[in-house]
Parts: structure tokens; C-alpha cells; sequence
């Protein structure tokens, strides 16, 4: 629910959620309606969104399935909707959920990346109907790599999975000296930037970078994709 992770932000920056409304001009009386289940309109959920420096689908995770989300009108057009999202270019994910790979996939896609399948899913966290044997479809490995980041988790391993092809993607960007204040210098998020550098934080309290990201890093530092994702070919 949104409501719920706007009381999570709250809490992890010590703030007051009506103190915080009512410096960003917003009716405190809004506190009672989102907890009682109520939409959040565009406008609203932009200036939080810009406040905590969160993508806004921050507010609509783990509590609230994608399918659920609702974002209000409220006289608001579609193209205020649209700079909504465009004022979080790194953050617009495909519309589709990701929550199934085959074990064909994944071995691919590890003997791609030079990594173990173990590495990318571990066995007590293995993705929903993995167990098939036969590749989800005949796109190059590449591809099928760009296409898994692509898209929203929809489950703990598919999540995993993305933060762990990040983890690689980094590693990689770090033979060209493409360093974390580097890759904040280009404006990706800054927090996702952070949290997949953590080492001692848990991957499955991380977000992954999506094709977004590789855009902007491919044309801020010249890097290909394939390079990225083998740290060869350059």
C-alpha cells in the first residue's frame, strides 16, 4: 500500500509525515485517506517521489502487486501523468512482470556472463517454473539479458536475479574506471547507485539497473553492451 511505504521513508529519514506534507504544501488530511486504502493523484505522488529522490513506483512495491496500482486523475491530464514518469527516466521500466525463467535461460545467460547459474539464483530462492529445460525463445543471449533487466520484478528471485547481472555489469565497468561517483555524476539514482556497491547489504534489498541505466552509461562512457555484460569485446 502507499501509504505504508510513505511511513517507511518517513521513518528511515526521520521525518514527521505531517511536518513533511505540510512543507511540501500538502493537506495533512491525505494521511488518513491513503491509510484507509484511498489513491494518491499524480501531482502529489511527483513531489514526494522528488523529495526522497525515489522512483515512483518505490510507493506501489512489495505491499501493493504492479496490477494494483492505481494512480488518480483527478483533472489531471494524461500528459501531466507522462512528466510524472519523465521526470524519473532511469526508473521507466517495461509494463511487463518478470517472474519466470528457465533453467536453459539460465545457464545461458551464466555461461554468457562467466558466472555460475548459483550466483545469479541460489538454490533456496530458485525462480517460479525454472525447471523446464527449454530457453524461453531464440533472441541472443544479449538480449535476452537486456530484456530480463527490462522488466519489473515480480517476485524475490526475479529481483535477485537482476540485482545479481547489475553486480556483474558494475564489475565490468570497473576495468575502464567507470566508478560509483562516476555513475552518479550521469544522474542514475543515486541510492539504487549506492546500494549495488554495498557489499555488506543484502541483494535482495537492492534494485537493479535497467536498460535506462545501460543507455545513458553506454553513451556517457562509449562501453557496449556486450562489454558491459562480459567485460570483453573492448
Amino acid at each position: 500500500m502507499f501509504y505504508n511505504q510513505l511511513i517507511k521513508l518517513c521513518e528511515e529519514r526521520n521525518e514527521k509525515p505531517t511536518p513533511l506534507l505540510k512543507s511540501l504544501g500538502l493537506s495533512a488530511t491525505n494521511l488518513k485517506r491513503w491509510q484507509n486504502g484511498s489513491t494518491v493523484n499524480s501531482d502529489i505522488l511527483a513531489k514526494l517521489s522528488e523529495h526522497f529522490d525515489v522512483p515512483v513506483d518505490y510507493f506501489f512495491e512489495d505491499d501493493e502487486p504492479a496490477d494494483k496500482m492505481v494512480i488518480t486523475d483527478d483533472g489531471n491530464s494524461i500528459k501531466k501523468v507522462y512528466n510524472v514518469l519523465a521526470a524519473h527516466p532511469d526508473h521507466i521500466a517495461s509494463m511487463y512482470s518478470g517472474t519466470t525463467i528457465s533453467s536453459a535461460d539460465l545457464n545461458r545467460i551464466a555461461a554468457y556472463m562467466n558466472c555460475s547459474v548459483e550466483y545469479l539464483v541460489p538454490a533456496d530462492l530458485a525462480v517460479e517454473g525454472a525447471d523446464d529445460g527449454k530457453t524461453s525463445s531464440v533472441i541472443p543471449d544479449k538480449d535476452c539479458i537486456l530484456n530480463i533487466l527490462e522488466k519489473l520484478a515480480g517476485n524475490a528471485a526475479y529481483r535477485y536475479l537482476q540485482v545479481r547481472i547489475s553486480s556483474i555489469i558494475i564489475s565490468n565497468l570497473a576495468k575502464k574506471n567507470i566508478t560509483m561517483d562516476k555513475l552518479i555524476d550521469i544522474n542514475l539514482s543515486e541510492k539504487k547507485i549506492r546500494d549495488l556497491y554495498d557489499l555488506a547489504m543484502p541483494a535482495e534489498k537492492k534494485k537493479g539497473l535497467n536498460f535506462s541505466d545501460l543507455m545513458r552509461i553506454s553513451e556517457a562512457f562509449n562501453v557496449s553492451y556486450d562489454f558491459m555484460l562480459t567485460g570483453n569485446g573492448e
